[in-house]
Parts: C-alpha cells; structure tokens; sequence
C-alpha cells in the first residue's frame, strides 16, 4: 500500500507521521485495508476545506485522505482506525448505539499504537 505525504512549508504539522500511518495500517486486520490502495496524508488543513471529518475514504479511488494537520495525534489515530474499520465492514451504523460501542472496537489497535512510539 503506498502512503503519501503532501508538501507544504509552514506549519501546522500533522499530527500523524508517514511511519505512523504505516504502523496503524499494520496493526489492524487485513479486511480492514483491502479495499484501501493508497493513503494520502494531505497538506491541506482541515479547517479551511470545511469536510466534516479530517479522515475520508474514497470508494472511487481506493484512496483514504487524512487531513491531520494543527490537531491531535491521539484524535487523528482514532478516526484513522475508526474509518478503517468502517471501511472493512466492522462498524455498521445499526449495530452501535454509541460511542463507547465504537471505541471498544477499536481499543485494542489503539491501545498497541499508544505503546509504540516511532
């Protein structure tokens, strides 16, 4: 899978780096990332593309955009899996009442990344 980062010379920075991205792509199962081709980290800040949620899949592209920029490392880790499992079909929104529904499936690949600092 190949992982792109967007150029840009001035800060914010993303919360997320290259390697980073990489680690939480192989922590979690392969049904989550199979429909996933590319993975752009994008050097457009969030705020100012009015989407919103700073991770999106492109069903079209295969290509899922992270728009980590100026925000929390922890937060953007947490859409990032969130979106993943979405796109491997673990979150169907009839299934989750709430939050902590989602979170807990989640929590174990979250709970790696945090131990691991690259």
């Amino acid at each position: 899978m190949k992982v792109v980062v967007g150029k840009f010379s001035s800060e914010p920075f993303h919360a997320l780096s290259k390697k980073e991205i990489s680690l939480l792509l192989k922590l979690v199962p392969n049904d989550w990332i199979k429909q996933v081709s590319n993975v752009v980290l994008s050097s457009k800040i969030l705020k100012k593309r009015k989407l919103s949620k700073p991770v999106e899949y492109s069903v079209s592209k295969k290509q899922l955009s992270i728009f980590s920029r100026g925000l929390v490392r922890e937060d953007i880790a947490k859409q990032v899996l969130l979106e993943l499992a979405s796109i491997g079909g673990e979150l169907d929104e009839g299934n989750f009442n709430n939050t902590f529904e989602l979170d807990s499936v989640i929590k174990p690949y979250m709970d790696k990344f945090l131990k691991v600092r690259v």
